[in-house]
């Protein structure tokens, strides 16, 4: 499996496994399952954060999992780690104050039983707390060697901007990746996020972040399965002639709509798009590998830009 330089000397698989689910509604032995088949297969990018999965335990359950299989597989010297601090945890953990910041980011620690983290994300914006006191926070934690690489998850573009403009004004690190919610089909203009920030990537934000050469993780990036089955896709998307299209393509290559999509999404940048880098996750490994095996398709950059143009 090939390896996407982010610089920082993080190379990450060009897919990234998500443990959202794990240690709570999927149990440890499918965790393990799950994390050894990706591995197996040469991926070594995992995603969690400090308050996964809060809304089905305390929201400590996947980063002590993850912590409990690096230490029994002996093999975090191999593997990018990705977690994040910012949002709420039953009432508590929500903002990204210093004092927030420096707190949770030792709590993760513990809890994976590491000495640094290669990817740590502001999980949302915090329009409460001034930008200079964030980033001054999360620059402190670089220079300490707690972290490796910051990232800024559920942010507007400008906000992100922002950001790290503010980060170069005090000569400190800025934001070098973004995690947002994705899919290959369009949002209803109508329809809200169910938080303020965790809007769906637009086509102006995938111009930004290939102008500033940021990758983009994308979760939520397979529609909760509704590319196979309709009656799964999201209330929010729009499936009409693109959902169409991409099934017709699928089908006449003998492969699910998933694992074309996935393909889509991480050879786009072929044509002028950003690096993606698709976030995605299964309770079982066979079908998490199915998924996964988008990157053994192949597409031309014509059938890349019909994609992207349906």
């Amino acid at each position: 499996m090939e390896r996407i330089d982010l610089g920082r000397g993080i190379k990450v698989a060009p897919v990234c496994l998500g443990a959202m689910n794990f240690g709570t509604t999927t149990d440890k032995k499918s965790s393990y399952a799950v994390l050894d088949a990706y591995i197996e297969r040469g991926g070594n990018f995992i995603d969690t954060s400090n308050n996964y999965a809060h809304w089905a335990g305390t929201g400590d359950e996947s980063e002590t999992l993850l912590g409990e299989y690096l230490k029994e597989r002996k093999n975090r010297d191999k593997l990018v780690i990705a977690t994040k601090v910012g949002f709420d945890r039953h009432g508590e953990g929500a903002g990204l104050k210093k004092e927030q910041i420096e707190y949770w980011i030792d709590e993760s620690l513990r809890k994976l039983g590491c000495d640094y983290i290669d990817i740590y994300y502001a999980h949302t914006d915090d329009a409460n707390t001034p930008l200079e006191e964030t980033m001054s926070a999360f620059d402190k934690l670089v220079r300490k060697g707690k972290v490796k690489m910051l990232g800024g998850s559920n942010y507007d573009t400008w906000r992100f901007e922002r950001a790290n403009n503010v980060a170069r004004d005090i000569n400190g690190y800025p934001f070098e990746i973004m995690q947002q919610r994705y899919a290959y089909l369009y949002a209803k203009p109508e329809c809200a996020p169910k938080y303020a920030f965790n809007e769906y990537v637009t086509r102006e934000r995938l111009r930004y972040l290939a102008a500033n050469n940021v990758p983009l993780v994308a979760y939520s990036c397979l529609a909760r399965g509704g590319f196979e089955n309709p009656e799964r896709l999201p209330a929010d998307l729009i499936a009409g002639e693109r959902l169409e299209f991409a099934r017709n393509m699928a089908k006449e290559k003998g492969v699910s709509t998933s694992a074309l999509i996935v393909a889509y999404y991480a050879n786009v940048y072929r044509i002028g798009g950003p690096r993606i880098i698709p976030l995605f996750s299964s309770s079982s490994p066979e079908h998490f590998i199915e998924n996964l095996g988008g990157l053994d398709i192949a597409l031309t950059d014509e059938e890349l830009a019909a994609l992207k143009n349906a």
